[in-house]
């Protein structure tokens, strides 16, 4: 009788899942197992009112301090449908050192949530489950994402927020913000700016809008993350004495 609950108990917490495009893991204890997929999606933002909300000028004035939180394509291992995973800055820093230990790509990991429902201070624990093989890899690589910044986009118009970069009244960042972000920009390679670009969907950095604009921020800093130099790796002049 026990098996049959715990069955039943699994099926349910699959059906809970199933649907939309969040990864849904809502109690203390809940696990799936998933592959990463893509490239992530940092955001700036505050947690109000029992959900997490963009950071802009307005909070800022209001006394608010922006958190740090980055959404993940996931596929479900075990379906291979593709979910968002949304953490903080803690989680992301595990899904790096996963990434450098082991490689995205190659491994399924368990997903565990450990904090009540609507918790802010809600984490996640990783562990890898199991290696893929090469043509597992392969089948993952090759699932279609969802578009995480027009995903947000859409959710922020549903919640009556600000128009966002997919919208044409959206006004431009200031001059001195463009100027600091492309500042940063020219540091890195062409790849790093057009992924920018990509992001937000504009063709100039001017153009990034204002409501984005901590998320610019924050976005620039990942990416001075991933592809600048280390400090310590300038030429060193062998013969020097």
């Amino acid at each position: 009788m026990a098996n049959m609950w715990e069955q039943t108990e699994e099926l349910a917490k699959r059906h809970e899942q199933a649907g939309g495009a969040w990864l849904k893991l809502v109690n203390d204890g809940d696990t799936a197992v998933v592959v990463f997929l893509g490239e992530p999606h940092p955001r700036e933002v505050v947690f109000h009112e029992g959900k997490y909300v963009l950071y802009d000028e307005k909070l800022r004035a209001q006394g608010h301090k922006p958190s740090l939180r980055v959404a993940l394509n996931v596929a479900l291992f075990d379906t291979r449908e593709v979910k968002v995973l949304e953490m903080g800055v803690a989680v992301f820093k595990d899904v790096r050192q996963l990434r450098a230990k082991y490689g995205l790509e190659k491994w399924a990991f368990e997903v565990k949530r450990r904090g009540a429902a609507k918790d802010p201070k809600t984490t996640y624990s990783l562990l890898p489950e199991r290696q893929l093989t090469p043509e597992e890899a392969s089948a993952f690589q090759a699932l279609r994402l969802h578009n995480l910044a027009k995903l947000y986009a859409a959710e922020a118009e549903e919640d009556g927020a600000p128009p966002t970069a997919e919208s044409p009244r959206a006004a431009p960042v200031d001059v001195a913000a463009a100027q600091a972000l492309a500042a940063q920009l020219k540091s890195l390679p062409r790849e790093a700016v057009d992924r920018f670009l990509q992001h937000f969907g504009v063709q100039r950095i001017r153009d990034v809008p204002a409501t984005r604009g901590e998320e610019a921020r924050g976005f620039v800093q990942s990416l001075v993350a991933r592809y600048a130099p280390p400090e310590d790796s300038a030429d060193v002049d062998p013969f020097a004495g």
